[in-house]
């Protein structure tokens, strides 16, 4: 079954349609005739893998990993880092369309990209107790594939692959402590790389970033792509108006340690009371709250000049867009790791426009894109 791909949508898959049905080919570029099989039917559309590229695109190039196609964690390497990141753009204008319903873009800043590899300084390995295996998930499995090194990690957290040793003792501790899939008897373990040293765990280190040290863990969430945070922080720091800002989805205060010394009240709200211990630190300035976004925000009765967002990839959600409309601030800034839930969101923010975004490729070989956006009041 061959088809020509008409664009590029989220995850990085290729749209064509066969007949009446849509079908969305991973590993297929825009303009593309492929060959697929199909991975799975449903009505209204075909989800496939591509199995022979009939006519190339020019941007499609050879994976960079000897693994890629059997590892579960890269799928778009089939291009290099600079059409990764302008089709990844690309995705997020066409969801502004079809979803927000934008019929003008706003003015967008070039896209920021940087290497594939070494740029991951976070990393979930995996490892099987019973057989001592350790390495990476398999594509769609919950086998592991056991990878001697990879490409994408530092050189520090790639050199933990070759023995495995430290994966293996970090999978007991685990295993111990109750964190084990007791089904595969596969364990999740998570490491961090800061300045000098690998944190697994709840261990802190430094990692330092556009001259600000952040304490970061390997249970909490800080960006694996560190190199590219300064033009994000460039574009939060520069767009933030007033004296007061509130940070919701603050996380470990990646953007409220932006404003230390700055002389602006902070609100920094995140209700995973381990990230919030860390936000004390790289944020002490900042008046912090352990709550969701929704409840504090209904509750709290505070305001800012300008209101911060970065969600999960869930979003914000009808009912937190209107709440925070009603407040009425001077600028929001939405940073989002799914143009698809953000741009549903853009439909609830009442009274505010598009007024400049920007697409951050950080993290290139995948399907993943994140993007920020200035919301000015109407």
């Amino acid at each position: 079954m061959a088809v020509r791909i008409e664009k590029i949508v989220s995850d990085a898959l290729g749209l064509a349609h066969d007949g009446s049905k849509a079908v969305f080919v991973e590993g297929a570029l825009p303009g593309e005739l492929v060959e697929y099989s199909v991975r799975e039917e449903r009505n209204g559309y075909i989800a496939a893998d591509c199995t022979a590229v009939i006519e190339p695109s020019p941007m499609r190039r050879a994976p960079v990993c000897p693994y890629y196609g059997r590892c579960g964690g890269c799928s778009f390497q089939i291009v290099g880092e600079k059409d990764s990141a302008e089709l990844k753009e690309e995705i997020v204008k066409d969801n502004l369309r079809r979803i927000a319903g934008l019929k003008e873009m706003p003015p967008f800043d070039s896209p920021v990209y940087g290497s594939f590899s070494g740029y991951r300084h976070r990393a979930r390995f995996h490892v099987d107790i019973r057989s001592k295996e350790w390495g990476f998930l398999a594509r769609r499995s919950s086998s592991i594939i056991h990878a001697e090194s990879c490409p994408m990690l530092t050189p520090r957290l790639s050199s933990l692959l070759s023995d495995g040793k430290k994966i293996i003792d970090e999978g007991r501790a685990s295993m111990f402590r109750g964190e084990i899939d007791r089904e595969t008897g596969i364990a999740e373990v998570r490491a961090f790389d800061g300045d000098e040293e690998v944190t697994f765990s709840d261990k802190s280190v430094i990692m330092t970033v556009d001259g600000i040290r952040y304490y970061v863990a390997g249970d909490v969430f800080f960006q694996s792509n560190p190199s590219l945070l300064p033009p994000l922080f460039d574009f939060v720091r520069s767009n933030a108006v007033g004296t007061s800002i509130m940070d919701l989805y603050s996380g470990v205060g990646t953007f409220s340690a932006l404003f230390e010394g700055s002389g602006k009240t902070v609100y920094a709200v995140e209700r995973d009371r381990r990230c919030l211990t860390l936000s004390k630190k790289n944020a002490p300035s900042a008046h912090s709250f352990a709550s969701d976004a929704l409840s504090w925000g209904r509750k709290s009765g505070r305001r800012a000049d300008t209101v911060i967002v970065d969600p999960p990839r869930t979003g914000l959600g009808k009912d937190t867009c209107q709440l925070i409309s009603s407040w009425k601030p001077e600028r929001i800034i939405y940073v989002s790791c799914n143009s698809v839930t953000a741009a549903r969101d853009m439909q609830y923010i009442d009274g505010y426009r598009i007024t400049k975004a920007r697409v951050f490729d950080f993290y290139p070989g995948s399907g993943h894109e994140e993007s920020a956006y200035l919301l000015e009041r109407i």
